[in-house]
């Protein structure tokens, strides 16, 4: 994977997480605290872990290998939520954007809340963020079908066709 696969794979991460955040927002306050089967018991607390998450990671990218865990408890609704997800991409995208193909192999020091550590690639940690992200904004989605809302499709190949169409929703600013 070149650092160009890379930043197209986060900026469809981006895209899929803006329109689950839109279709949470869509619901109201009241249904983004209720509960909702996954696995994490309310919507709210899928999309702050899906933040949290890659957070750690840029983290863990900046060297601190157990990673800063944000809080986020004071963010009340899906609208704000994702006010704090657009400046956190911008300094996500500005850490990708200086990579080259070479960092890609960097060994990332990690270690979890649990106490495990490990070394992998950034290429790896940045693969996996990609997928992790995927899995749980699948819940999110099944979440906002649950509690009534309408889930976006999030597809690749839907983001494929909305960024060859030049949909300008789909750039971010470094």
């Amino acid at each position: 994977m070149t650092v160009a696969e890379l930043l197209d794979s986060f900026e469809y991460n981006r895209w899929a997480h803006g329109r689950i955040l839109d279709a949470a927002a869509e619901l109201g306050a009241e249904a983004y605290g209720a509960t909702a089967p996954a696995t994490f018991p309310t919507l709210r607390a899928t999309l702050e872990h899906l933040l949290a998450t890659e957070v750690v990671w840029l983290s863990r990218w900046q060297g601190h290998s157990l990673g800063d865990v944000p809080d986020y408890s004071g963010c009340r609704d899906a609208a704000g939520l994702h006010s704090i997800w657009e400046s956190f991409w911008r300094r996500q995208f500005r850490f990708l954007n200086d990579l080259s193909d070479e960092d890609l192999s960097q060994q990332i020091m990690i270690r979890t809340k649990d106490g495990m550590e490990t070394v992998q690639t950034l290429r790896d940690t940045a693969v996996h963020v990609v997928h992790q992200s995927t899995f749980h904004r699948g819940q999110a989605a099944g979440q906002i079908r649950h509690l009534g809302g309408n889930p976006p499709a999030t597809d690749y190949f839907i983001y494929c066709l909305s960024r060859d169409e030049g949909e300008p929703e789909t750039a971010v600013e470094s």
